[in-house]
């Protein structure tokens, strides 16, 4: 009975034990936002995409006139209907520095692809969402260490092709999960301390020119198309952020 800790000692130590515990998902609320800005900035992104490709995919125009500054004025225009001002971000704060890199390496991503986009006399380009996704995600890895992927059970490329943990989350939004909502979690990824944040993407009609009826029909791509529907969940947006 010597041994025997007093109530208020052990008392103590369950509470410094729980304060522990609580401690990860509190640390992990500022890179949850930052995840949580990303990926809806990615999205926005993808929809001027979306919405210009015809223009993009024009054979009989050279100079399309799709320039960063219509991008960016575009995009600005997206997110403010999501009431986010791209103009009023500071890099003094977490989220704003996330928002004005990716927002660099989407306009980095769509000045490269200048050439690509005027070439006269061809048809499909190349540079659709999948891809400005792809190429604005790896200069925004450069810039922030932050990854940022497009990613689908029925994935196209390679890179899209979801991990393990994205596929899980992918099932789950398959089945009875919310429509729209995200799924954030903090865990581990390369032994770093991440948080891991995906946001659900839904097949809307400008996507059915690729990815709608006839399924097996080939698309302007060459690749053959999978059957979706208006509304139907395509896949989502990953983004993995290291908890600093």
């Amino acid at each position: 009975m010597k041994n025997k800790k007093p109530l208020w000692v052990m008392a103590l130590s369950l509470f410094s034990a729980t304060m522990l515990f609580l401690h990860e998902p509190f640390a992990s609320q500022k890179e949850e936002a930052v995840a949580k800005a990303v990926a809806e900035y990615l999205v926005a992104g993808r929809a001027v995409i979306a919405k210009n490709q015809a223009l993009i995919n024009d054979a009989s125009k050279g100079d399309k006139g799709f320039t960063p500054a219509v991008y960016e004025a575009q995009v600005f225009e997206e997110l403010s209907r999501k009431g986010v001002d791209m103009k009023a971000q500071s890099a003094g704060d977490p989220v704003g520095k996330a928002l004005i890199a990716v927002h660099e390496s989407a306009m980095e991503a769509v000045a490269d692809a200048q050439p690509q986009i005027n070439e006269a006399g061809k048809g499909f380009k190349g540079f659709i969402p999948a891809v400005y996704g792809a190429r604005t995600g790896d200069k925004f890895y450069k810039k922030s260490g932050i990854r940022l992927k497009q990613t689908s059970i029925k994935f196209r490329g390679d890179y899209n092709r979801p991990d393990e943990f994205e596929e899980t989350v992918l099932k789950k939004f398959e089945s009875g999960w919310e429509k729209g909502k995200p799924y954030s979690e903090a865990t581990t990824a390369g032994g770093r301390k991440v948080v891991r944040h995906m946001l659900p993407i839904y097949i809307a009609k400008p996507c059915l020119t690729c990815h709608g009826d006839p399924a097996g029909e080939l698309d302007i791509a060459g690749r053959p198309k999978e059957g979706y529907k208006e509304g139907d969940l395509r896949g989502a947006i990953s983004v993995t952020v290291p908890i600093r």
